[in-house]
């Protein structure tokens, strides 16, 4: 349980550091509403109604095939993403077979795929 308060306060703190660093956005809970592209905005709600009805899998893997465009407005998503995954609770988490450590590696792969894996190193220690 203490692993998993700690996973999540990481994942908290590195996506509001990447929030207000890239994006010059300070919210305590990013929403779709930042992402300026419509196509991609709508992407982004569909991946969260995914989320709020299981489909974490599903949800990720839409967003790592919307990611191959290299967006900032699609690294925007997958950090709200990722803020909306880590606003659940571990039974939720754990209900629909993801974790927090999953969310971990997932926001690492996300942060390679911009070259941003040196940010991850310094919330995420292996």
């Amino acid at each position: 349980m203490f692993e998993q308060d700690y996973i999540m306060r990481q994942i908290h703190q590195i996506i509001q550091v990447l929030m207000k660093l890239i994006f010059k956005i300070d919210s305590p809970s990013p929403s779709t509403e930042y992402i300026k592209d419509a196509e991609t905005r709508q992407i982004a709600d569909d991946m969260l109604k995914n989320i709020d009805i299981g489909n974490i899998a599903e949800a990720e893997e839409m967003l790592f095939s919307l990611i191959q465009n290299k967006t900032m407005d699609n690294l925007l998503a997958g950090l709200v993403l990722y803020s909306h995954i880590n606003e659940k609770d571990d039974e939720y988490l754990e209900i629909n077979h993801y974790s927090r450590r999953d969310a971990e590696k997932s926001i690492k792969r996300l942060l390679s795929e911009y070259g941003l894996e040196h940010m991850a190193t310094l919330f995420f220690h292996d």
